[in-house]
């Protein structure tokens, strides 16, 4: 609404405005990136207080994720994979180090890059906390058709795509 429309709006007596008309209003609800980040804030809410009880945070799980794909992970792929800031990721690396989660490794042929690999006590927290994750998404996709959810799958990794270009 515009600043004239507001001005021209006539209040009723008592002093109250009358909430704008459905077509007034911006639909939020329509803006595919709101919805898409409500969705992300809906299924990180109750895990990450899941996450919490073994000590584990968004970040440290993304980590987990990714060095679960196989061995030998950079850092520039687990920062590119994980979606987390150098920054924080040394810092988790380290952590996760002393606990025993992870190790670290030059690259035999080039000392210029570190490898990270889950060691066995990680690899352990990551199929526990799996479950939990495992069950949310198919809380996620309960109702829908195989080939709606690789539509879903094909939708979301385009969308990706796009943004990348």
């Amino acid at each position: 609404m515009t600043k004239m429309a507001r001005r021209n709006t006539k209040i009723p007596v008592g002093g109250a405005r009358q909430p704008p008309k459905s077509i007034d209003r911006p639909l939020f609800d329509d803006f595919l990136p709101h919805l898409i980040a409500r969705l992300a804030y809906q299924l990180n809410g109750d895990l990450i207080e899941k996450l919490r009880r073994e000590g584990i945070n968004i970040t440290r799980w993304r980590i987990l994720a990714v060095l679960s794909m196989g061995d030998g992970i950079t850092i520039k792929e687990i920062i590119d994979r994980a979606m987390v800031q150098q920054s924080a990721l040394s810092r988790a690396l380290m952590r996760m180090e002393k606990e025993n989660f992870v190790r670290r490794a030059l690259r035999p042929d080039d000392a210029r890059c570190v490898e990270v690999y889950l060691t066995d006590k990680g690899r352990a927290l990551f199929n526990s906390l799996n479950i939990v994750v495992r069950r949310r998404e198919q809380r996620l996709l309960e109702g829908f058709s195989s080939a709606q959810v690789a539509a879903a799958f094909a939708l979301i990794r385009r969308l990706s795509r796009n943004m990348k270009n």
